[in-house]
């Protein structure tokens, strides 16, 4: 068996998200189960499927609901330093995540984002705020863009970067999950993750649903 050791386990992560996906959604409770169990950090980044999705077939409705929380997003970055800001979108993603996914509640209406920025200890008129303000928007595309332009596709996508924010590898697609491990299992997981994305040779697994 190959040692498990012998690739280094990075402890810095780029993960790429749109609020409205079920399965980044997951993904994203299992990293922060990850991050209990493993000196792991994690900046959130943005990755629209609106934008993917643009003038195909499969462009849905549901999509164009992610538009104000990540523009408070983009102005919460805007606003704050770099750690506190990841640190609020952190909070205000998983309120979000929770009203949509959780709860079945359209995040596209504003009242559920000011809902979300409130049970987060963070001014509910931001949303109004970002949405006035046409930057907010660039600055969402900007993001996704970059990551689009390393060949990220969808989300969850995860980037394992070094102490100085460069990325190591190619993004990585998933892992989609069905259940979200916990405790031990999480890190186990992740061990086995990270291992087989700084693997030059990985290229895809999947499982019929």
């Amino acid at each position: 068996m190959a040692d498990q050791t012998s690739i280094a386990s990075p402890t810095t992560i780029d993960f790429y998200f749109d609020p409205v996906c079920p399965w980044a959604w997951r993904t994203s409770l299992w990293i922060r189960a990850v991050m209990q169990v493993r000196p792991l950090q994690v900046t959130w980044r943005f990755l629209s499927l609106q934008a993917v999705n643009k003038g195909k077939e499969t462009l849905k409705e549901s999509h164009f609901r992610s538009a104000p929380g990540f523009r408070t997003m983009a102005l919460l970055r805007r606003q704050y330093p770099a750690q506190e800001a990841n640190t609020y979108i952190d909070q205000l993603y998983l309120a979000l995540g929770q009203a949509a996914h959780d709860r079945k509640e359209d995040i596209g209406q504003t009242t559920i984002v000011e809902a979300a920025l409130e049970s987060t200890q963070l001014d509910p008129s931001l949303v109004n705020a970002a949405l006035d303000d046409p930057t907010t928007l660039d600055e969402v595309i900007q993001s996704h863009e970059q990551i689009v332009a390393r060949g990220g596709f969808g989300v969850p996508t995860l980037v394992l970067v070094d102490a100085t924010g460069k990325p190591l590898e190619k993004p990585g697609f998933g892992p989609v999950l069905d259940q979200v491990p916990q405790g031990e299992d999480a890190g186990q997981l992740w061990d086995r993750v990270v291992w087989l994305l700084q693997r030059p040779e990985f290229f895809e697994l999947k499982r019929s649903r």
